[in-house]
Order: C-alpha cells, then sequence, then structure tokens
C-alpha cells in the first residue's frame, strides 16, 4: 500500500502540464471573462442545483460545508500529521507542509483572480473572493491524506481502498456543498480540486528523495518502497 499522495493522483509530468494549463485557462477566463464562464458553464448548474434544494439535502449539505471548514482542517491537519510522523516521519512532514501551504497558495490564487461570488439564493454567507474553492482545497488537502496514514498502521488492503473510497466521497460532497448553498461557482470548485492535486504532487516530490532514503516501515515491520517505484 502507498505512502505516498503520488499512487493516488495522477504523475506523468505531461497529464500534470495539462492539469496546469486547465486551473490557468480558469483563472485566466474568470479574472477576464467571468461573465463568459457564468452564462457559458456556471450558471446553469448553479441554477439547476437551486431549483432541487430540499429540507434535507439543506441539513446535508451544510454539515458537508462544515468538515471541510478551516476549523476542522487547522484542527486535524496537524494532528494527521502526527499520527503519521509516528509511523513515518517524511509522511508527517509531508501533510504539516501540505496544510500550512495550502492557504497561502488559495489566497494568492483569489488575490490574483479577484472573481466575485455568486448572488443568486445564498444560504450562507461567503466572504472574499470567489475563485478558488477554499473548503474543496481544505478538504482535498486533508482527507486525500487520511488513505495514506492509515497504510501505515494497517495492512489490509480492503480497509485501504475503503478509505480512498470514503475520501473521495467526502472531498466530493463538500465541493457540492459549497454549490449548493450558493457561496461557489461549479468551475471554482473544479479549479480547488485541480490546483490541490499540483500542490499534493509538488510537496509529494519534494520529499520524495528524502523518503527513499528513509523508507518507512509497514504495520508489520517490512519496508515499505512505494515511493521508489
Amino acid at each position: 500500500m502507498p505512502t505516498s499522495a503520488a499512487p493516488l493522483m495522477v504523475t506523468d509530468w505531461r497529464r500534470v502540464a495539462s492539469l496546469a494549463g486547465i486551473v490557468a485557462a480558469l483563472a485566466i477566463t474568470a479574472h477576464w471573462a467571468n461573465p463568459v464562464l457564468v452564462r457559458g458553464f456556471d450558471h446553469p448548474i448553479e441554477q439547476w442545483v437551486i431549483d432541487h434544494r430540499s429540507p434535507a439535502l439543506n441539513w446535508l449539505f451544510r454539515r458537508a460545508s462544515f468538515i471541510g471548514s478551516s476549523k476542522v482542517v487547522y484542527t486535524l491537519g496537524p494532528l494527521l500529521g502526527l499520527a503519521a510522523w509516528a509511523r513515518c516521519r517524511t509522511v508527517g512532514y509531508t501533510i504539516w507542509t501540505v496544510t500550512a501551504a495550502r492557504p497561502l497558495v488559495e489566497h494568492t490564487m483569489k488575490l490574483l483572480v479577484d472573481r466575485p461570488r455568486p448572488d443568486i439564493s445564498r444560504m450562507v454567507a461567503g466572504n472574499g473572493p470567489s475563485f478558488p474553492c477554499g473548503h474543496v482545497m481544505a478538504a482535498a488537502a486533508l482527507w486525500a491524506m487520511v488513505p495514506i496514514v492509515i497504510s501505515l498502521y494497517v495492512s489490509s488492503r480492503w480497509i485501504w481502498r475503503a478509505s480512498v473510497a470514503m475520501s473521495c466521497a467526502l472531498v466530493v460532497i463538500i465541493g457540492a456543498s459549497r454549490v449548493y448553498l450558493g457561496v461557489h461557482w461549479p468551475s471554482d470548485v473544479l479549479a480547488g480540486l485541480l490546483i490541490d492535486a499540483l500542490l499534493l504532487v509538488a510537496v509529494d516530490r519534494l520529499f520524495n528523495r528524502a523518503h527513499a532514503g528513509s523508507p518507512c516501515r509497514s504495520r508489520r515491520g517490512r519496508v515499505d518502497r512505494a515511493l521508489t517505484r
């Protein structure tokens, strides 16, 4: 089982470059041609979501949004890093670095793009620029690392796969919640996911050599060389 973010993401450099190109295209369009992006992509989806709101979904997505909030991420991120550090210092450092770097990347992008938030039927308050979605970036930075930490403690592949499915589902639901609540456009959420994937790849590569020189040991004491493959 992997103790690196790399096996969970697309890390072929041509594909990484493609993801970066998509992010750049979204950012440029959101900054220079926001009405075109809203009319052609965002508004139809946002309106469809608003038309299908219900009390049960209101309850679900409000709670999902809280799970992706800074309060939760800043509490669980350091704890998750500590749990990883006890078994593998490199993974712990990776989690702490991603937790610290994510808000810096997010707020830099928000300042550069400076996209206004949706103003139709907003259910909760939203502060600052809209692009990218900070909640989904925070959620992806935290929950994408959970299966990696689990792999340090559990040898069952079924448990690891279940943790991957749970983490992916949480990130998707948290992203959807921000659109549902009317505080982000769908393209904000998409950009947040892509930017976070690029951040995780960058940090993973940063610690790759250190981890290869001192690989983690699995729960059974076997050397895990996932990063060196």
